[in-house]
C-alpha cells in the first residue's frame, strides 16, 4: 500500500492480493521459451527447437544442488520448476552457455531473447526482491509476495487505505490535473487480485472498507488483465459500486478483446490502461461504454524495450475526441519514435512532459470523476457485507 505515488493518473495504490498469473508482459515459461528458440534460430545456426528448455533445465538442476549445499533445505518460494521466475534468475548463466557454445558476440542476443519477454514492472520488483534459487539466502522484501507466481493475499490493507484522507478540494502540486478530486486509489498496481476465482471471497470481504464512511469519500480504480473475472465478480455482489471505476489494459490488437469483455462488466464507470502501447490500435479499438483512455509506452532498459510511436497516442486521442472520451498521456516510454525517426528527450523522466508538444500534453478525467461526490459522500452501502 502506498497513500502516495509517483503513477501520474492516481495518488494512491492498495494491492490486498499481489502475484500474477502470467500475461503478455509477464508470459509463462513455455511461451517464453519458444520465444527465445525463435529468435536465436535466426542468429545461430544450428539451433533448434526446444534447445533453450534443455539448457534451462541443466541451469535450473545444477542451481538447485547449490542451494541444497548452501541452505541445506529449500525456503518456501524455492523451486526447481521450469518458471518465469526461474528463468529470469538464471539469463545471465544463460548467455554465458551460449557465449560458450557459440561464440561471444552471441551472448548479448540470448540475454536479450529473456530480457525482452519479460517487461512488467510489478513483476521486476517481485524478481528483484523475492526468491531466487541463484541467492537462496535473499530475504523477501517486507510485503511482496515469494515469487511473482505465488498469488498471496494480503489482508487489511484496504481497510488501511480507506481511513486515508480525504482529497476532495485537495491541490496536487504535482498533479494538477487532479485537483479537486476524490482521493483516486489505483487497486492492482503490483499484480492481478482476479488472477483467481478461488479468491473472490477474500476479496469481497477485504473490500467492504471501500463501502464503509470513509471508503466512499475516495475514488477506487481497479484494473485487471482478466476483465472476464471482473464481470463474474461483479455479478456475484450485484454491480461494482459506484465509487468503482472497472479498468483493464491493452497492449496491441492481441488484446483488443479485453475491451469487449470490460463493456460487460456491471460498473458505473470504465476505463483502458492502453500501456505499454506495442502497436496502433485506433482503428480497431471499440471505446463504446468506456469513459477513460490512458496511454503510453514501455519503460526500461534502453535495447530492451520497443518502440512506442507517438502517432499511435495521437491517432487514439482523435478517436477520444470523436466519441467523448477523457484521454490521458501517461508517458511516452524509454524509445518515444516520431515520423519514424527517434524523439529526443532532455529530460531522464520518460513522464516528463515540458518537453512535448501540445498535443501530447493531454490528461484528461472521467467526468464521472468530476461528479461522483457533487451531491456529497454517498451513505454506505451493504453491498459488500457477509
Amino acid at each position: 500500500m502506498a497513500d502516495k505515488t509517483k503513477i501520474e493518473w492516481c495518488d494512491s495504490t492498495v494491492n490486498p492480493i499481489m502475484g500474477c498469473g502470467g500475461c503478455e508482459l509477464y508470459p509463462k515459461p513455455g511461451a517464453i521459451l519458444t520465444a527465445i528458440d525463435t529468435e536465436l534460430k535466426t542468429r545461430i545456426e544450428g539451433w533448434k527447437k526446444g534447445l533453450a528448455r534443455e539448457v534451462f533445465r541443466e541451469l535450473i538442476d545444477v542451481a538447485w544442488q547449490d542451494l541444497l549445499e548452501k541452505i541445506g533445505e529449500p525456503l518456501s518460494g524455492h523451486t526447481n520448476e521450469m518458471t518465469t521466475t526461474n528463468i529470469w534468475h538464471l539469463r545471465t548463466q544463460f548467455a554465458d552457455r551460449v557465449k560458450n557454445q557459440f561464440g561471444g558476440k552471441l551472448s548479448f542476443a540470448a540475454l536479450w531473447a529473456v530480457e525482452s519477454q519479460i517487461t512488467c514492472y510489478a513483476a521486476k520488483l517481485h524478481l528483484n526482491k523475492g526468491r531466487s534459487i541463484v541467492n537462496p539466502t535473499r530475504n523477501v522484501h517486507a510485503g511482496h509476495a515469494l515469487t511473482f507466481e505465488t498469488v498471496t493475499q494480503f489482508p487489511g490493507r484496504v481497510s488501511d487505505m480507506a481511513d486515508e484522507v480525504d482529497l476532495r478540494g485537495a491541490d496536487r502540486p504535482d498533479k494538477p490535473w487532479l485537483n479537486g478530486l476524490p482521493r483516486l486509489v489505483f487497486v492492482s498496481d503490483m499484480g492481478d487480485a482476479l488472477t483467481r476465482k478461488t479468491d473472490f471471497p477474500f476479496l469481497q470481504r477485504e473490500l467492504a472498507a471501500t463501502q464503509s464512511e470513509n471508503g466512499l469519500k475516495h475514488l477506487w480504480l481497479w484494473l485487471t488483465k482478466r476483465p472476464g473475472l471482473m464481470r463474474l465478480y461483479a455479478d456475484r455482489v450485484g454491480g461494482l459500486p459506484r465509487n468503482y471505476c472497472a479498468m483493464t489494459t491493452v497492449t496491441s490488437m492481441k488484446t483488443l478483446h479485453r475491451v469487449d469483455e470490460l463493456r460487460d462488466v456491471n460498473a458505473q464507470c470504465r476505463g483502458l490502461s492502453v500501456e505499454p502501447l506495442w502497436s496502433s490500435v485506433a482503428d480497431e479499438i471499440d471505446l463504446r461504454g468506456i469513459d477513460w483512455v490512458i496511454v503510453g509506452g514501455e519503460s526500461g532498459k534502453l535495447g530492451v524495450v520497443r518502440e512506442f510511436h507517438v502517432e499511435w497516442a495521437l491517432e487514439l486521442k482523435q478517436k477520444c475526441e470523436q466519441q467523448g472520451v477523457a484521454f490521458f498521456v501517461k508517458q511516452l516510454g524509454k524509445c518515444p519514435v516520431l515520423r519514424g525517426e527517434p524523439f529526443r528527450l532532455n529530460a531522464p523522466k520518460v513522464d516528463d512532459w515540458t518537453e512535448w508538444s501540445d498535443d501530447l500534453q493531454t490528461r484528461e478525467v472521467p467526468e464521472y470523476f468530476l461528479y461522483y461526490r457533487a451531491a456529497g459522500v454517498p451513505s454506505p452501502s451493504a453491498l459488500f457485507s457477509c
